[in-house]
């Protein structure tokens, strides 16, 4: 029993200690600055000012079509580009909007309002692919189509070709 006590006593002195040992007084001296970590891995490459959007499977109808696009902000309608490209289900590339065929066959963008896009087509068509890429553009340039325009035509981006505007701004295809 008396093993028990003193431990007890033990136990309540030490605890009194450590309460008397913490103080509200001033905190002590910073210590040295610590080694550098370790580098990490490199992230993916990419490009923050330009959005990819793809509508897959779309029904194309004679007339509009509308394309909700998130990315389509005030800035991108007053700065910004949206280019926009198309393929059918049955082919592996991608033709620049607008398009015009020799069967008199035409799909363009319409319009473009805050957070949408229209398509405007003159067939009906299925099994049809969307890709737009929204780019942003400089606040303030004189001409927005311009300002991005020239500044891929120098790059020797052709725009009307989705996999040069895709590697140019390391998008995925």
């Amino acid at each position: 029993m008396k093993k028990l006590r003193l431990s007890k006593v033990v136990f309540l002195i030490s605890g009194l200690m450590l309460l008397a040992a913490c103080s509200d007084g001033e905190d002590g001296a910073v210590g040295p600055q610590g080694e550098q970590g370790i580098q990490g891995e490199p992230g993916e490459d990419g490009n923050a000012n330009v959005r990819s959007y793809l509508f897959e499977n779309q029904t194309l109808v004679d007339g509009n079509t509308l394309f909700t696009i998130p990315a389509i902000t005030q800035d991108i309608m007053d700065y910004g580009v949206v280019l926009g490209y198309f393929q059918t289900s049955s082919e592996d590339f991608w033709y620049a909007l607008p398009y015009r065929s020799t069967q008199d066959f035409h799909v363009f963008i319409y319009s473009i309002a805050l957070q949408q896009l229209t398509i405007r087509s003159t067939v009906a068509a299925s099994d049809v692919d969307f890709r737009f890429v929204v780019i942003e553009g400089t606040d303030g340039s004189a001409s927005k189509v311009t300002s991005v325009e020239q500044e891929l035509k120098q790059a020797g981006v052709d725009i009307s070709d989705f996999y040069q505007v895709a590697d140019y701004y390391r998008l995925t295809y």
